[in-house]
């Protein structure tokens, strides 16, 4: 058995003298992901999160191990390997102890190819870094750098599916564990961030990254998250995720090779796994055989950290077997996420602005008697007739239903003059922020609620036949109230 590890941290002359030439004003490295074969790269630290809203008052936190193998590597990729750990502490306030140790939470391996930039090809299954609680695959110290060198204050941008573009910074140089590392900063949020709508949440995330000028990877990293909920000012939850490059190992020969059999013995453990649990019934006795040769060939080979991720897996299939689901599933402090208008559901709030007065509505201080949302668009051909017949469901029924009209266009001026020109006796909100929530695919749509803020009909389209079952519900709902 090998004695000696080759420490990858440690810099020789060369790489000494390149750190020396790191000015602090000026950064003249064109910056790569550089790492070899057999090389593990051990992250630690601990995530936290709060929410702090009317609905939920949580806080969380997890220690976080994320290690980072690379299993092949050449000019232009590397195949990498990344075993990720979740262990939720049960005191925030106080460190962990050796003697209190938590059980994982969870625990997750993926292998997938990252080029000499270190941006992620396409094709892997991390998935995205999550925004609610803490991702179960952590690969956030691999950072997508720009082609060219980069200086004090340059900027550059990166991109992610169904997400908004994330703006890179270099803010500067900073020493961090004795290394000299590149500080950059990334900044990404939704547009609404600072004028949230009424229908979803608005975030913000933030990375600060201590980039290791040599590998080009996270020396040190610490990502805020802010989320807020649909029409607040304020962020409801915030998570902190700080992680330290603890070890960066080259694995030698037998060393290497173990950890890499390790991790081929867990994807194709994994996947043959994943092809049973659709019916577990049918192939119980299979399930059984596969883990007893699993077990078997654990037993031969020797044991790295990667045999978590095995342990795993039988746990998963063990339950399975006794009828219970253990998929690992960890769920946000918000507890909760956006709802949308069901029948029989209880209606999603939200906040609008009045579109004829200087004033806003929250639809929670209307509830005690039955709402009727008028949602309709100002420059359709039909928008006169739908605003005469719920100025006749205000006259008519006022003392026990409120009406409200939902402009879906944001156009004061057009709703304000047809407003008037059909002197209309209630007011027009801007429901252009509730697509979302209340299934605007088309207009008009009529959504009445009764007295506890419950939808009871859902209508779509209009006619004779629409304005009838609109008449007969709302008269269920009003000898109800």
């Amino acid at each position: 058995m090998y004695s000696v590890l080759i420490l990858a941290t440690g810099l020789g002359l060369a790489q000494a003298e390149e750190i020396k030439n790191v000015k602090s004003i000026q950064v003249q490295n064109n910056i790569s992901f550089r790492v070899q074969t057999s090389q593990e790269l051990l992250y630690r630290g601990l995530f936290t999160e709060e929410a702090r809203s009317s609905r939920v008052q949580f806080q969380r936190s997890y220690r976080i191990e994320s290690r980072c193998l690379v299993l092949e590597t050449n000019k232009n990729n590397s195949q990498l390997a990344c075993l990720t750990l979740l262990k939720q502490r049960t005191n925030p306030a106080s460190l962990p102890t050796v003697t209190s140790e938590p059980p994982a939470t969870s625990v997750r391996l993926e292998t997938f190819i990252c080029d000499s930039k270190g941006k992620i090809q396409p094709g892997n299954n991390l998935g995205k870094l999550s925004l609610e609680g803490p991702s179960t695959i952590e690969y956030g110290y691999l950072i997508e750098l720009p082609k060219n060198r980069i200086a004090e204050n340059d900027t550059w941008e990166t991109t992610e599916d169904g997400r908004p573009v994330c703006i890179w910074i270099v803010s500067g140089t900073e020493m961090v564990q004795g290394v000299k590392c590149i500080k950059l900063i990334g900044t990404q949020q939704t547009e609404d961030w600072l004028k949230t709508r009424a229908d979803r949440q608005a975030w913000k995330r933030t990375d600060t990254v201590w980039l290791h000028p040599q590998m080009g990877v996270a020396q040190k990293l610490e990502r805020t998250i802010e989320i807020k909920d649909p029409a607040h000012n304020e962020p409801s939850q915030k998570s902190t995720l700080r992680l330290e490059l603890e070890t960066s190992l080259v694995y030698p020969g037998q060393l290497f090779l173990d950890r890499k059999n390790e991790i081929q013995l867990a994807t194709n453990y994994r996947e043959s796994a994943n092809s049973y649990t659709q019916e577990i019934a049918k192939y119980s006795a299979q399930i059984k055989s596969l883990i007893r040769q699993v077990k078997s060939q654990s037993e031969i080979m020797s044991q790295t950290p990667y045999r978590d991720a095995i342990i795993q897996t039988t746990k998963r299939l063990e339950n399975f077997l006794k009828g219970e689901n253990s998929e690992t599933v960890i769920v946000p402090v918000s507890a909760t996420s956006l709802q949308t208008a069901k029948l029989g559901q209880k209606a999603p709030d939200f906040i609008a602005q009045n579109m004829l007065k200087q004033e806003s509505v929250r639809l929670a201080r209307l509830e005690g008697k039955s709402i009727l949302l008028v949602f309709y668009n100002p420059k359709s051909p039909l928008s006169n007739e739908i605003l005469s017949f719920a100025k006749t469901m205000q006259a008519n029924h006022g003392d026990s239903v409120t009406v409200l009209g939902m402009s879906v266009i944001d156009d004061n001026e057009i709703v304000k003059k047809q407003a008037e020109a059909s002197k209309i006796n209630f007011d027009v909100l801007n429901g252009s922020g509730l697509r979302s929530s209340y299934g605007l695919e088309s207009t008009p749509k009529i959504v009445l609620l009764d007295a506890k803020g419950i939808v009871r009909l859902n209508c779509l389209g209009w006619g004779q036949e629409t304005q009838s079952e609109i008449n007969s519900e709302l008269k269920r709902n009003i000898d109800k109230d």
